[in-house]
């Protein structure tokens, strides 16, 4: 087997290498220096699945012994392949002289390390082939559908349930009490909480107890890091007579994405068992220098692949060559993509590769995502190109837009100026002359050089004007103190910081297309010819007539692929896949697009959607949203000061309120502790205090730090309902759920305990705690006459009408008279509840 030696480019020194460096995965991958990172590291992940070459035959000529050049380039994987695919060919006896055996390897290699050409394993098996006119057609799309749906539903649903059972032995682990309590949902409202979610999304109560259990041993429940399988799919074959079903079976398409529908059924064979192949590409546009292509080398490089890609599959196996870049080809030379020129040079390529290969492999239009990247190329097989913008990565890997080579050739050949097309597409990346938004304007409006040259350094990455002007590129302090935005517009997600200085939509958008440029090609100062030349935007017609082009070039079937839009619907699917029958297809697939990112449905609440009738009901909880803007407190406020004792150790729990009673601030005093305690104690308790100015639910609070351990802790005096602590910060948050949440479950004091009844220290007066309980008490007990300032009446007073536990009350129940002093009938035991005058027992 003799091939004729082409220059390895990529292992010569006309190539400049670069070692990546960086915190990440590519970190010492050797690399050409013009690869995108992306690139790079498809070629790395690729690398990884090439084993070693296999152990070399004792009669190995000398010239597969010598190491070649570079060979960790990529990792390794182009020179182990290389080497492995040389050594397996000797052995086979495919090459008749050892310097053909040499040769193979080097070219191969070459190929590879250039990015001309690239190599791919199959990845799943041979696909069914589910025939229209077998009677049991139905009950197979059926259950291909169901196929489809399970695999698309499984991973997120599994990722979903395995987050809320984590939440769950999460709740468990942080829990400090008892173990027992801390495993029971009725004593831990966090787990409680938890569990719900787990259940709501779709997780056995078994499932949750094995949670708990997890949690209980301390153990972390991580997600499944397995990757799900390859995606479903089949080969619809539905002969001239089947094609009467067309509209379900564009049903099919439309909802699952994943079902080619070939009209022959040769046809059909060859697209299902061309998946459990392997598959090797051949960039064009490596072969293209500026209007010249490189014929003998384009055919010497088919035949080299073609010989390799039959010694890797083996000699029965399925192997396919395929094209890329004919699009971008095609442009560099002038011609259209909607002419007949275009398709004439196309199929031209393609049966020059046919002929190549000899009858070794298959060689067919086909899309593969992976082999697209790593050849960077621009299209696929028929596709038409993606236009004259491209992106590009600079040395520090910062990605930008730049016009791509194609288009720069094209222009050169139709005497058009490559610069005005630059300008148009992508703009002048510089303020000083644009109109509206430039140097002078944001100057007055008090941007400093600090600010502009932020905005500048941003220009080249950016694709909206506003995101160069956004303030964390010229930074809030500016925005706030100089254009005079509000904190709470700044929490806004779209600020607009151009809107604020005063800009219209109108002048910022002309702004934008002097800076940045325009995609539209509209824009663009062109010839017709060149418009018509650069477009990527091709009619449907002109898809088929290319493909169709390709394929009798070929001999053998490609899959047209039909793209929707997501919110298409299944009767556009049904008017598109018509269409292309129509026009001579041989096989298609619909491809509908995926949600967008960040796609919700604004659904109703059942209330709102179904109209009801009116109900008087109790409301039981009541959510309230609130933005995310801190809720002052007012400047005079209410609160308590709550003093204690815990381990010894005494601690002041001073609290603020809000005018409607919710807790807003709290702070922490231990007078005669460590000033680094007391300073973090101090602090914590700012902490605290914001959070709950900003919305944080006091329970998040008290579930979090109840129960935490550390020193001081042990026996609490001064509080009539907690007795005990395991540390300060147990015994704050205890307090603050007893007394603002009403979490009996938290207080640990004795049942015979009096409330209202204790000193500052707790030590109480069990004697007189039932006659306490029995007599008004002085609503001074209670008020603060200071806050009140006189408000108050000095008279007032609160009436015992609670019990004690267990104690049984007697009500009485009499009528009351009418007072002489104020008139209201509120005498009762000769008081008046109203005035406080004393009635005479006569009256």
């Amino acid at each position: 087997m003799r091939f004729e030696r082409r220059r390895a480019k990529a292992a010569g020194p006309e190539v400049e290498l670069r070692t990546l460096e960086g915190a990440n995965d590519l970190t010492g991958v050797l690399a050409p220096r013009n690869w995108p990172s992306a690139r790079v590291q498809a070629w790395a992940d690729w690398a990884q699945t090439v084993p070693e070459p296999t152990a070399a035959p004792e009669d190995l000529p000398n010239v597969l012994h010598q190491p070649l050049p570079n060979a960790g380039l990529l990792n390794g994987g182009p020179a182990r392949k290389a080497q492995d695919l040389a050594q397996r060919g000797w052995t086979a006896g495919l090459f008749a002289r050892p310097t053909d055996a040499g040769a193979f390897r080097d070219e191969l290699f070459a190929l590879l390390c250039q990015g001309m050409a690239a190599l791919a394993s199959p990845v799943r098996g041979p696909l069914p082939v589910i025939d229209l006119a077998d009677p049991a057609a139905d009950r197979a799309i059926a259950a291909f559908a169901a196929q489809v749906a399970a695999h698309d539903l499984t991973a997120p649903a599994l990722r979903t349930v395995t987050d809320r059972l984590a939440a769950v032995a999460d709740a468990v682990r942080r829990c400090e009490g008892d173990a027992s309590a801390c495993g029971d949902p009725a004593a831990n409202p966090a787990l409680a909480r938890m569990a719900r979610a787990a259940r709501a999304a779709g997780a056995s109560d078994a499932a949750i107890s094995d949670a708990i259990g997890a949690g209980l041993c301390g153990l972390a429940i991580t997600a499944p890091t397995a990757e799900p399988g390859p995606r479903p799919a089949c080969i619809l074959l539905a002969a001239d007579t089947q094609l009467r079903r067309e509209r379900d079976l564009a049903a099919l398409g439309w909802r699952t994405g994943a079902a080619t529908l070939a009209l022959s059924a040769a046809d059909a064979a060859a697209l299902a068992a061309r998946p459990a192949g392997l598959v090797a590409a051949l960039d064009l546009c490596a072969f293209q220098d500026e209007a010249a292509f490189d014929t003998p080398g384009f055919e010497a490089a088919a035949r080299l692949l073609a010989a390799a890609l039959r010694l890797d599959a083996g000699p029965d196996a399925p192997a396919t060559l395929t094209l890329t870049g004919t699009a971008a080809v095609l442009v560099a030379r002038g011609l259209a993509y909607d002419s007949d020129e275009a398709r004439a040079a196309a199929a031209d390529l393609w049966s020059r590769a046919v002929s190549a290969a000899g009858g070794l492999v298959e060689v067919a239009p086909l899309e593969d995502a992976g082999l697209t990247l790593r050849l960077a190329a621009s299209s696929a097989a028929a596709e038409p190109w993606t236009g004259p913008v491209t992106r590009a990565e600079t040395e520090d890997g910062e990605v930008i837009n730049v016009l791509a080579a194609p288009a720069l050739t094209a222009l050169q050949a139709l005497g058009e100026d490559p610069d005005a097309l630059r300008l148009a597409l992508l703009g002048r990346r510089d303020l000083d002359e644009a109109p509206h938004v430039n140097t002078a304007a944001l100057t007055a409006l008090g941007f400093t050089v600090l600010e502009l040259e932020a905005v500048h350094a941003v220009l080249p990455l950016v694709s909206d004007l506003r995101h160069a002007f956004a303030p964390l590129v010229v930074g809030e302090g500016f925005v706030r103190d100089v254009l005079g935005a509000t904190p709470e517009a700044l929490a806004e997600p779209g600020f607009d910081t151009l809107a604020l200085a005063g800009f219209s939509d109108r002048q910022v958008a002309e702004a934008a297309a002097y800076i940045l440029g325009s995609p539209d090609l509209a824009a663009a100062d062109l010839s017709p010819a060149a418009r018509a030349l650069l477009t990527p935007d091709q009619p449907l017609e002109a898809r088929l007539a290319m493909q169709a082009a390709i394929e009798d070039a070929c001999g053998a079937p490609g899959i047209l692929r039909l793209p929707l839009a997501f919110n298409a619907l299944p009767s556009e699917a049904a008017l598109i896949q018509a269409q292309a029958l129509a026009g001579g297809v041989r096989a298609l697939r619909l491809d509908r697009a995926p949600a967008p990112f960040g796609h919700s449905l604004a659904i109703p609440d059942e209330t709102a959607a179904t109209p009801k009738p009116e109900i008087q009901e109790r409301i039981v909880e009541r959510v309230v949203e609130r933005d995310r803007i801190r809720r002052k407190l007012p400047d005079r406020r209410k609160g308590y000061i709550q003093k204690a004792a815990v381990g010894g150790h005494k601690v002041y729990l001073h609290t603020g309120e809000y005018d409607d009673g919710e807790l807003g601030e709290i702070f922490i005093d231990m007078h005669k502790e460590g000033a680094a305690f007391r300073s973090v104690m101090n602090n914590f308790a700012i902490a605290i205090s914001i959070g709950l100015q900003y919305g944080v639910p006091l329970e998040e609070f008290v579930d979090a730090f109840v129960f935490t351990r550390f020193e001081p802790a042990g026996p609490v005096t001064g509080n009539d309902t907690i007795r005990s602590a395991t540390s300060i910060l147990d015994y704050v948050f205890r307090e603050l759920g007893v007394s603002y949440l009403g979490r009996s479950d938290l207080s640990n004091a004795d049942e015979d305990a009096q409330p209202l009844n204790a000193d500052g220290l707790g030590r109480g007066k069990a004697d007189d705690a039932l006659a306490f309980e029995s007599e008004p008490q002085p609503a001074s007990r209670f008020i603060s006459k200071g806050f009140s300032r006189g408000a108050a009446p000095d008279n007032l007073v609160f009436l015992p009408f609670g019990k004690r536990p267990g104690e049984t009350v007697i009500e009485h129940t009499r009528a009351a008279s009418v007072c002489p002093a104020c008139g209201d009938q509120s005498v009762f035991h000769g008081v008046c509840d109203t005035c406080g005058a004393v009635a005479d027992a006569a009256s």
